[in-house]
């Protein structure tokens, strides 16, 4: 019998029995020896990882002060991260509450998570984020009603639903008539269930009859499965069906009953290329015209899209947002309703490279939030799928270029595209630790065999690589013990990076899981989307004071210079952000600390100190 649950007891007990010989029978030698390398591998990987990260000090339990930022990297709370990390919680029951109703975006867990496309809320921030909120909010509100005018003192409220959808509207189930619910021909029960909701269609109550609906909506809600038996009543009459916005990670077997079906929508979902079933679909809806499966980010390949098309014939039309592989092109052109295949590629002076890291639904509100453009020129509502992320982009760049604002003008200087740039400098590092640090990156890229890395090749830099903490992977695993490997190769390295974080912000020394060490960063407008927190910048080299700045927005009309040469400067990268320019004959060389792993840290300012330095002060306000 199992010695637990799942009989991990007994296997354990059963591999040590068969290596130490401890009374074990008719076990095979091949067994015996397949066991023992088993147990050998683990105790190697074990080995591997202590190798960086020692036992606690058996007299004290301590940890020595030199492992210390690694030992404490994780924090045991749990991560909140996008609708992904979501939908695992909730499959696994470790999430007791599931947002899915409508509601405003400052009042639900997940939008603490990303940046909605402008200034945080100031009912969302912390107490110490305060005075900074408030000093880029008045920059904001004065750019946007000269741009605007006083009606836009404040931003129009944009309602969303639990996945960042403005398209909130919804309607009535049916209006109630002698007792019983009148027959509906189209059924919106979008933004209304959780994914324990849906037994209204399993199991209908005999007041609704649901024998004449045409068109039924399921999107923008949290489900992964719809019971085999939900559409028995509909099987002859649907014409349209809209899962969209929710969980699935494969088609619901229960739409092959619907045999009238022309319209499948499945957009912004989670699904498979292996989970499709289209053939067997389309072998029983013979009457099936359109299937809509674009923004499911694992079903992006060009050769899917061909092959489901092959599959459905000439008389389906399959709709697949196409990421891999980028057609050819010039760098300049445009990539489908993107700028560029990557930030490398973008030109980081232009507005709208410094947009495209916002996602399409974030540049739908700050259309609507930002510049008050509630309808199209077509008098559709932004929050119209249908409305591209091209024809989004072009609107809120003319938007732009209509309230740019001259670059004489004497309250506040502004970028080439009319933004506002407020100054602020970093914590000067004392001047024994950046020398060795420089040093220290010199020598290391000037090894052979580090020459030319690119770890991240989608930002433009001569070198860039990346040190992760064991910490972040599961103990044991292959990824683990490779990150313990690396770690011990670049250990000297590692340290002086700790030392350097550890002299101006030891909590969060303690708390950083992976630095990015590289060599003439340029550009490269991005958000670091696996970011939980803020990241510490840190730059040394023969650049010009003032330069190479870390460029990040700050809202839609403020954007914040950040000096970090020589110094240590807190931002955080889950806003668009890059490096601004400098002489391409020097030399520029980062250390870039951040969190991908642990607690998420709400959604506050990009920065975190109020701008006091103005561009004119070339000597940037030393702060040590």
């Amino acid at each position: 019998e199992p010695l637990d649950g799942d009989g991990t007891g007994n296997r354990n007990m059963m591999l040590s029995a068969i290596v130490s010989g401890d009374g074990v029978k008719n076990i095979s030698r091949r067994a015996a020896k397949k066991a023992r390398r088993k147990l050998e591998k683990a105790e190697k990987k074990r080995k591997a990882l202590e190798a960086y990260l020692p036992d606690a000090d058996a007299n004290n339990g301590n940890t020595s002060n030199k492992h210390k930022s690694v030992k404490n990297a994780i924090s045991n709370a749990p991560s909140v991260g996008g609708k992904a990390a979501r939908a695992r919680l909730a499959r696994q029951n470790k999430s007791s509450t599931v947002a899915n109703i409508h509601s405003v975006s400052d009042g639900n867990e997940w939008s603490l998570h990303r940046p909605q496309g402008g200034a945080p809320i100031l009912s969302q921030i912390l107490p110490q984020h305060q005075k900074v909120v408030e000093y880029l909010e008045s920059k904001e509100q004065e750019m946007r009603i000269k741009g605007r005018g006083t009606h836009m003192k404040e931003r129009m409220v944009v309602e969303v639903d639990c996945h960042g959808s403005m398209d909130t509207g919804h309607n009535d189930l049916a209006v109630e008539r002698g007792g019983e619910l009148c027959d509906l021909s189209r059924l919106n029960l979008g933004g209304n269930f959780s994914r324990s909701s849906l037994s209204l269609l399993a199991v209908p109550p005999r007041a609704l009859s649901l024998s004449t609906i045409l068109h039924l909506d399921l999107s923008r809600n949290e489900l992964w499965e719809i019971s085999a038996d939900a559409f028995e009543q509909l099987s002859a009459t649907l014409i349209t069906l809209d899962i969209s916005r929710n969980w699935f990670e494969s088609l619901p077997e229960s739409i092959e009953s619907l045999l009238e079906m022309k319209e499948l929508r499945a957009s912004h979902n989670l699904l498979k290329p292996n989970a499709l079933r289209l053939d067997v679909l389309t072998s029983n809806m013979k009457k099936l015209e359109t299937i809509d499966l674009r923004f499911n980010q694992k079903c992006g390949r060009r050769s899917l899209l061909e092959s489901l098309q092959s599959t459905v014939g000439n008389t389906v039309e399959v709709k697949l947002t196409v990421t891999y592989p980028p057609p050819p092109m010039d760098p300049s052109t445009a990539y489908g309703d993107r700028v560029g295949a990557s930030p490398a590629v973008r030109d980081a002076k232009l507005l709208r490279s410094q947009l495209e890291p916002w996602s399409t639904m974030a540049l739908r509100r700050r259309l609507v939030a930002d510049f008050g453009e509630a309808l199209t020129g077509d008098g559709r509502s932004w929050a119209d799928a249908d409305v591209s992320r091209g024809h989004v982009m072009d609107r809120l760049l003319s938007m732009y270029q209509e309230e740019a604002v001259s670059k004489d003008d004497s309250r506040m200087h502004n970028d080439e595209n009319g933004r506002a740039v407020v100054y602020l400098s970093g914590a000067l590092v004392g001047e024994s630790i950046r020398d060795r640090v420089l040093f220290a990156l010199k020598e290391y890229w000037a090894t052979a065999s580090l020459t030319g890395t690119r770890e991240r090749p989608s930002i433009c830099a001569e070198n860039y690589m990346i040190l992760c903490s064991p910490s972040m992977f599961e103990t044991g695993s292959q990824k683990a013990a490779k990150a313990a490997g690396k770690l011990k190769k670049h250990e000297a390295l590692w340290d002086l990076a700790f030392e350097a974080i550890n002299s101006i912000d030891p909590v969060y020394a303690s708390q950083y899981t992976a630095v990015a060490v590289t060599k003439n960063f340029v550009g490269s407008p991005h958000i670091d989307k696996q970011n939980v927190g803020a990241f510490y910048g840190f730059a040394v080299g023969d650049f010009e004071e003032g330069t190479g700045n870390v460029m990040v927005e700050c809202s839609a009309r403020v954007v914040a210079a950040v000096n970090t040469k020589n110094r240590m400067a807190k931002v955080d990268g889950r806003y668009p952000h890059w490096v601004g320019p400098y002489d391409g004959k020097t030399d520029r060389y980062s250390l870039i600390y951040y969190r991908t792993k642990g607690a998420v840290d709400p959604i506050g300012p990009a920065i975190f100190e109020v701008p006091s330095a103005s561009k004119e002060d070339r000597n940037w306000p030393n702060r040590d």
